[in-house]
């Protein structure tokens, strides 16, 4: 199981970071979408319009992204059952062991 755990956390990939950025309220607008711009967008200057844009889109794929992201992870985690069933048992200890002292000593540097 720590192998599993090991191979987990290596083999997923890092989500790309947003910066946090509210739009500009004003009551005379219906209500607005809500979310996040991607790094650095807050820095171009956008309009509340192309914000109300961007967020919307956002919206519109987020869904299907998170169900695909769920898809991968599956799909990784049976590959690495499938790669460690080709190990002997003698070969799976090696691996924790080698892990353990990778992981181990990345802690105390």
């Amino acid at each position: 199981m720590r192998m599993l755990w090991a191979v987990l956390v290596v083999g997923v990939a890092a989500s790309v970071g947003f910066a946090q950025d509210k739009p500009k309220t004003d009551d005379k607008t219906e209500s607005k979408a809500k979310g996040q711009l991607p790094t650095y967008w807050k820095q171009l200057g956008l309009t509340d319009e192309q914000v109300q844009k961007v967020y919307k889109i956002q919206a519109k794929y987020n869904d299907d992204i998170d169900k695909l992201e769920a898809q991968i992870k599956d799909m990784k985690e049976k590959m690495a059952k499938e790669r460690a069933a080709v190990l002997t048992a003698e070969q799976k200890k090696r691996l924790e062991g080698i892990i353990k002292e990778k992981v181990g000593g990345e802690k105390d540097k």
